[in-house]
């Protein structure tokens, strides 16, 4: 008996209308992938990937983790974002996101993406990729490090440091020594920079990185205005 073929089924639902189009647009010509377009509010529809933005992506992996069913596996999630801070990209990883690109991959690796999420597997750009490999590398600040550091954020002094936690000030120089040590920055203001774009300064740290914004002539955009 022949098996009859199955095309993946794919769940386009991008916040941005120029890359909405655009990831439409290529998935719409891939071969033996299936657009499926579901009304607003639907919870689970019936499709192996769904493709979203960042805010999206992880509202669709927050849903699943408190309502999958194990009768049938949940769609992966592609997420395509200009957020590309080690800190995003770690934490959409540790949310259950299965793919991660940038706003300007081309369609070929948006394809890609789908497939190898639909079959299950994990895809994660080289840049996002590469921000992981170098976290893993690095030496974790201890808790009294972190202490300190989010203190050095919020504008204190040494002096001030030592007085707040009730240590020696030259103990307070030796922990902002080893922190800038272990982020590779040489100075204070290097320091609290790179530990906004690690994550460690909280996610509503208004030190934050805003996501990179690249310039609108990408792969993904430029597919989209070509359909408008």
């Amino acid at each position: 008996m022949t098996k009859i073929f199955q095309p993946l089924r794919a769940l386009p639902r991008h916040n941005d209308p120029l890359l909405a189009v655009g990831i439409n647009a290529a998935l719409v010509s891939a071969p033996g992938i299936e657009v499926v377009a579901a009304p607003e509010g639907s919870s689970f529809p019936d499709v192996e990937v769904v493709i979203g933005d960042y805010e999206s992506g992880m509202a669709w992996a927050h849903h699943q983790r408190f309502h999958s069913s194990a009768a049938r596996r949940s769609p992966g999630v592609v997420v395509i974002t200009w957020r590309n801070s080690e800190s995003d990209v770690r934490t959409a990883l540790q949310a259950g996101i299965s793919g991660y690109l940038l706003g300007n991959c081309g369609l070929n690796e948006l394809v890609d993406a789908v497939r190898m999420v639909g079959r299950g597997s994990h895809y994660i750009c080289e840049v996002a990729a590469a921000l992981v490999a170098k976290s893993l590398t690095r030496t974790p600040l201890t808790m009294r490090e972190r202490e300190i550091l989010r203190l050095i954020a919020d504008g204190m002094s040494n002096k001030s440091i030592a007085s707040e936690l009730d240590i020696a000030l030259g103990t307070v120089k030796a922990h902002a020594r080893a922190i800038q040590d272990k982020l590779g920055a040489r100075s204070r203001t290097q320091a609290i920079v790179a530990a906004a774009e690690q994550g460690l300064l909280g996610p509503h740290s208004p030190l934050r990185p805003a996501a990179a914004l690249y310039g609108q002539h990408t792969s993904i955009a430029a597919a989209g205005r070509s359909h408008q």
